[in-house]
């Protein structure tokens, strides 16, 4: 399982004041603004903004705490009335936002024809779960409503995302299966932590136990279905929306999404398991500038794309 030669996994100019790799010992809040500062350094890393070829424009969502912030993508050519996809980015709940999201939805726009509604949800620690849930779930429900209406947002919709993004679209689509939330006619899965429960011998990094630690301060929250998917019942499963759930082959997370498959499928629920050979987690930030995250890319996201149009072709009779 070695990563694929051609891909591309670091900035092209490194910035020479990045902070460290490693962290300084400090508080809980200290070592999320490092990682925060880290990440906002790393130049590069997430491409150009504005990225090309798509129409944009910036958004308010309400929400029940208030408001988010969103980012509307309109690829040229996009028909009216035939459907849209929300992406909600990853970070481990605790970083990323619109900007290293932005390469990511315009290429999903791009590709699947659709229009695309990235959304900037509230990050741990400052509010940990069920903050990101409960943003995307009040999101999507105004989306499909009024508001989506207003920004000529209309048919069915597909909800996508990656990592800790694509845990909160599966969130979504639980909800949807208990009525609280618009049913989505597809879901992209792209590497989901989906079992926050069984520890990983692959998993105690640095990053990885602030990311829990920041999202889950309660243990006793790990064992609900809408952080851990894989221990959804049956008759959840069963009732899922189509789903394509992207497992990227170097992924710590790919044995728990493994598990999680056959229990989809053993339920009867309709879900499509695409693995990314010799890729790694977080392969989809790349697909500005690596041709093989991309070739991947292309496949999943025109996925979501006929996905909704054949649902907006079957309502139209």
């Amino acid at each position: 399982m070695e990563l694929d030669p051609e891909f591309v996994d670091a900035p092209p100019q490194p910035d020479p004041s990045a902070p460290p790799e490693t962290f300084p010992s400090g508080t809980h809040a200290e070592r999320v603004a490092t990682a925060r500062r880290m990440r906002a350094a790393d130049t590069g890393q997430f491409g150009p903004v504005p990225a090309p070829g798509v129409e944009r424009a910036e958004l308010s969502v309400p929400t029940r705490a208030g408001s988010i912030a969103a980012r509307l993508y309109r690829p040229h050519g996009a028909a009216l009335g035939a459907g849209f996809a929300v992406w909600v980015h990853g970070g481990g709940f605790v970083l990323g936002d619109l900007d290293t999201a932005e390469h990511t939805a315009a290429e999903l726009a791009r590709c699947s024809g659709l229009p695309v509604v990235s959304l900037d949800y509230r990050r741990a620690p400052e509010h940990p779960f069920p903050a990101a849930v409960e943003d995307a779930q009040d999101a999507v429900t105004w989306l499909t409503g009024e508001g989506g209406a207003g920004l000529g947002l209309s048919g069915p919709y597909a909800v996508a995302g990656d990592s800790a993004g694509a845990s909160t679209a599966l969130a979504v689509c639980q909800l949807a299966v208990r009525g609280a939330a618009p049913r989505p006619a597809f879901a992209l899965l792209a590497y989901p932590d989906v079992d926050h429960v069984t520890t990983r011998a692959d998993e105690p990094d640095e990053i990885g136990l602030l990311f829990e630690r920041s999202y889950l301060p309660d243990d006793a929250v790990r064992t609900d279905p809408l952080v851990s998917p894989v221990l959804a019942p049956p008759e959840v499963l069963a009732a899922l929306p189509p789903s394509l759930l992207l497992i990227a082959e170097r992924d710590g997370f790919r044995a728990g999404e493994e598990r999680f498959a056959e229990r989809v499928r053993a339920a009867g629920g309709p879900l499509t398991v695409l693995t990314a050979g010799g890729m790694p987690h977080g392969f989809l930030d790349q697909t500005w500038r690596s041709p093989v995250a991309r070739t991947h890319a292309v496949a999943a996201f025109g996925l979501v794309g006929a996905a909704v149009r054949e649902a907006a072709a079957a309502d139209a009779g």
